[in-house]
C-alpha cells in the first residue's frame, strides 16, 4: 500500500498542538517504519519533541542523540536539547549488593 507520509506528518503536527504526543509518536514510528528513505535524523527530532513534551526526559535525549548520530551538524534543534538537557543521573534507579 502506499502512503501519503505528507498527510501523516500533517496530523502529527495537529495532534501535537492538541497535546496528543503518544497520538503523535504512533504516527512518527509508523513513518519510520514504513519509508525507509525518510530522514531518520528528521524523525528522531520529531520522535524526541514528543517525549521531551510528554516529561519523558531520557527517552527524548537518546531520540535526540539518535537524530544527531544520522545527521551530525544538520539537527541544530536536537543538538541544543543534548546540551540542555545534559546528564541524567542513574544512580537512584541502582540497587544495593
Amino acid at each position: 500500500m502506499i502512503y501519503d507520509f505528507n498527510r501523516f506528518e500533517r496530523s502529527a503536527d495537529k495532534l501535537k498542538e492538541l497535546g496528543r504526543w503518544q497520538d503523535a509518536l504512533e504516527i512518527y514510528f509508523f513513518m519510520a517504519d514504513g519509508d525507509p528513505s525518510l530522514d531518520a535524523g528528521y524523525l528522531g527530532t520529531r520522535i524526541a519533541e514528543c517525549y521531551e513534551a510528554m516529561g519523558r526526559v531520557r527517552e527524548a535525549k537518546y531520540w535526540h542523540g539518535q537524530a544527531v548520530e544520522e545527521n551530525p551538524g544538520v539537527r541544530q534543534s536536537s543538538e541544543d536539547a543534548l546540551r540542555r538537557i545534559g546528564e541524567l543521573p542513574i544512580e537512584h534507579l541502582l540497587i544495593t549488593d
